[in-house]
């Protein structure tokens, strides 16, 4: 069986004659260096394998508080350089880290964290409840540190709840998440946004806090810069309405530009609200696509058609109304 460890420490695994065996470490494995938060993979994947879930979940929330959450829609680039690949196909990481978040809802009276002692007085406002914001309020209350996070939407979660569908990242798989972070101690203020009555210098000079994190997101899309764009929605624009907002249905035939999984999704989500016919126009070929291989695939069973190796230059318009798109055919150069 494994044995826990701290974070940076090595493992040891204990053979059937009750040997114990050190798994040294020689060097960051890639996976790890991979990996945005820094996650000990090694570490969980061991444990996993020996079947404690419950420390390798402690592993995982040791750099990354959402991990149901990420074990369904991490862009998993851990797997991209996992030395397995190499023989044969990548350990599948980010399945695994999705199992035991899984197991933890299941098993709850064992998985559930409990709450630090608060050490300093001090007290910190994080601006944010997305990913961001979830993570460092749970990073410094750990630490020991009063935590407040204010959000401007009439909910947290960022972009998890306002980009990402809900077929996608089950609302109730973010709520347990979340709920998981206020339970260490952190309070939450939804509805309530930096302005003129809430500065950061209020903050800190009338409420007390020694520290402001802003974790405010990035909830604004970029235009092509084309002519006729104009009445044209982004995805980020798209999706946030659909997602908080209850949008209708755009027409039966919808264009998407892009190949990211913003694309995706909004190409899905207009399925779903009942465009007949839903065509992604994407500037590279399929090896390209930064979006999920799996993604991609749901969207060709749903029956929306891509058209590669195509940009676009001009939305067609008549009589105000857009009518058509012209683009021009690409062709693959040598990679930057």
């Amino acid at each position: 069986m494994a044995e826990t460890s701290p974070d940076d420490s090595p493992l040891s695994l204990v053979d059937d004659e009750g040997v114990e065996m050190p798994i040294e470490k020689v060097a960051e494995s890639p996976c790890r260096a991979a990996c945005p938060a820094g996650v000990n993979v090694k570490s969980y994947v061991t444990l996993i394998a020996a079947g404690m879930f419950r420390e390798a979940l402690e592993v995982v929330r040791r750099r990354n508080p959402l991990p149901g959450i990420c074990g369904r829609v991490c862009t998993h680039p851990c797997e991209a350089t996992c030395n397995r690949g190499k023989v044969d196909a990548p350990v599948a990481i980010r399945d695994l880290k999705r199992f035991i978040a899984d197991w933890e809802l299941a098993h709850p009276e064992e998985a559930r964290a409990r709450k630090p002692e608060r050490k300093y007085e001090e007290k910190v406002a994080i601006v944010g409840a997305g990913p961001a914001g979830l993570t460092a309020a749970s990073d410094l209350v750990r630490e020991g540190y009063g935590v407040t996070i204010f959000e401007a939407l009439p909910r947290p979660g960022g972009m998890l709840v306002a980009g990402i569908p809900a077929f996608r990242l089950p609302r109730e798989i973010i709520d347990k998440e979340i709920e998981s972070i206020l339970d260490l101690g952190v309070e939450l203020r939804t509805g309530t946004p930096l302005g003129p009555e809430r500065t950061i210098g209020h903050l800190m000079e009338d409420e007390g806090y020694a520290a402001v994190f802003l974790a405010v997101g990035a909830h604004k899309g970029k235009r092509l810069g084309i002519p006729g764009e104009e009445g044209t929605f982004d995805a980020v624009e798209f999706l946030r309405r659909a997602n908080l907002e209850g949008a209708e249905k755009l027409g039966d035939d919808v264009v998407v530009i892009g190949g990211g999984n913003s694309a995706i999704d909004a190409a899905r989500t207009s399925i779903r609200l009942g465009s007949e016919r839903v065509t992604i126009v994407y500037r590279r070929t399929r090896e390209e696509m930064p979006a999920d291989e799996g993604e991609i695939d749901e969207a060709l069973e749903e029956g929306i058609e891509i058209h590669y190796l195509a940009s676009p230059v001009e939305m067609v318009k008549e009589g105000g109304k857009i009518v058509g798109l012209r683009c021009i055919r690409n062709e693959l150069g040598e990679p930057d």
